[in-house]
């Protein structure tokens, strides 16, 4: 863990708990679309807009990168299905960003946050839709890495190796962190980048390759940090 010079920093599950955000999204949308378009509503329940969802990740592999893109092509099914103009897909993908993106930061998020950014150059590496900069939370990122925008997503190399690229600085000196132990600690350890596991559930580790660090939070990672310093 020594010589970090640079931190990667997943999004989902590691700096909130991204499902209760989902669940309360396809539910809000839902009223929406049972009142803009009845037909659909009458027709599915708010758990069928994730299972659209799931149906086209199945079927359109190619957009396994983008999680905007498999929501907006399930609404256009959806629409074109009960015979509604499919461009109305366009409103509700962006209807349900907009609900995505309110999410309940972990109280040890921001503290954190200010404190690894004063030390670290920090970019946001995810495998999903969520903007930093809509968060509040931008300021402390010196960019941020999506898959959609990547044409990649973690585990692959090539999502760090951009990350590592954004901040200028070797994979070797570079720590992600984030809460998947493939997606983000053996997908960053096979990229050359030193990775840190967030275990906040206290889950066991099953895997043969072990994180250079596991913290339960974001407060105890840069406890960690500061400990490696001295």
């Amino acid at each position: 863990m020594k010589h970090i010079q640079a931190i990667s920093l997943d999004l989902d599950d590691t700096l909130w708990a991204i499902w209760p955000v989902i669940d309360r999204a396809e539910v809000v949308l839902h009223q929406h679309i049972s009142k803009t378009f009845p037909l659909i509503g009458q027709n599915h329940d708010a758990q069928d807009l994730r299972r659209l969802r799931n149906d086209i990740h199945q079927s359109r592999p190619d957009l396994a990168h983008d999680l905007t893109e498999l929501r907006r092509v399930s609404f256009e099914r959806l629409l074109s299905q009960y015979g509604y103009d499919p461009q109305a897909s366009h409103d509700l993908v962006g209807r349900f960003l907009e609900l995505r993106h309110d999410v309940t930061l972990y109280p040890d998020v921001v503290p954190a946050l200010s404190a690894l950014s004063k030390r670290f150059a920090v970019v946001a590496v995810s495998n999903g839709n969520a903007d930093v900069s809509r968060l509040g939370i931008g300021s402390y990122f010196h960019g941020q890495i999506s898959a959609s925008a990547a044409g990649v997503k973690k585990p692959d190399c090539r999502i760090f190796h951009m990350a590592c690229e954004l901040l200028k600085t070797d994979p070797a000196h570079v720590l992600h962190v984030g809460d998947h132990p493939l997606e983000d600690v053996i997908g960053a350890q096979q990229a050359g980048l030193r990775a840190a596991w967030i275990n906040r559930n206290g889950d066991d580790w099953t895997h043969d390759e072990t994180p250079h660090a596991e913290v339960h939070d974001l407060a105890q990672l840069v406890e960690v940090l500061a400990c490696v310093d001295r």
